[in-house]
């Protein structure tokens, strides 16, 4: 079962789907509008009979210099990667407890470990969402529900598109799809890659923030 916004890219995902000869049955849904995600939730379930893996993938974010940021700027970012995740993720945990087992994943982000330049909104969200995450597995975890949290690099999807800041080690869409399908059966905590810039990023968490300031302001081209 497929979640999206957008029609015309969801039915073409879909068709692409079944011309490889896998099912997709189709679901137009706004998370931004977390009164409506209870509800797409529960019809998912009703449509495949059981929900054993939930993916909150929906994202949006633009690179803004914090001087240039607005509330509405704020607001958007943290319904969709922030609310509508949550949203998504909550409306299936009843579920998951009544067939005591599921699988819940989130979409979170590199970029969400430390803050980066032009990107307060976006890295915040996926902060919060990594948290959120942790949580869930903390509580779930003894009901037999496990908790994914998915920490991808720089992924070349039209997200990408409005970015100014460097995309270094970029991966195209099928690669890192693939390496997420194929990890999300062992069900791990934490799936990130690639692996040199995520220990680029451990390495920058543990820097005090007077080194690390100037260092990823120099490497972005930020002043």
């Amino acid at each position: 079962m497929a979640l999206a916004r957008r029609e015309a890219e969801l039915s073409a995902t879909c068709a692409q789907i079944r011309g490889a000869g896998g099912r997709a049955d189709m679901l137009l849904c706004d998370v931004s509008d977390i009164e409506a995600v209870p509800a797409a939730v529960r019809k998912a379930e009703a449509v495949l009979g059981s929900l054993d893996m939930v993916i909150a993938n929906a994202g949006v974010g633009r690179a803004i210099h914090a001087a240039r940021l607005t509330a509405s700027d704020v607001a958007h970012v943290v319904d969709v990667n922030v609310r509508g995740a949550m949203a998504t993720l909550v409306s299936a945990i009843p579920i998951m407890m009544g067939q005591k087992h599921g699988q819940l994943v989130g979409i979170t982000s590199i970029a969400g470990r430390r803050a980066l330049p032009r990107s307060g909104a976006y890295s915040a969200s996926k902060a919060a969402l990594s948290t959120f995450l942790d949580t869930l597995r903390i509580d779930l975890g003894p009901a037999g529900i496990g908790v994914t949290d998915v920490q991808p690099g720089f992924v070349d999807t039209p997200l990408l598109e409005k970015g100014r800041n460097p995309q270094p080690l970029l991966w195209d869409a099928p690669r890192a799809a693939r390496v997420i399908a194929d990890r999300l059966e062992r069900a791990p905590r934490i799936i990130t890659f690639p692996w040199p810039l995520s220990l680029l990023s451990r390495i920058g968490q543990a820097l005090p923030f007077s080194i690390y300031a100037p260092l990823i302001r120099l490497s972005s081209g930020s002043r």
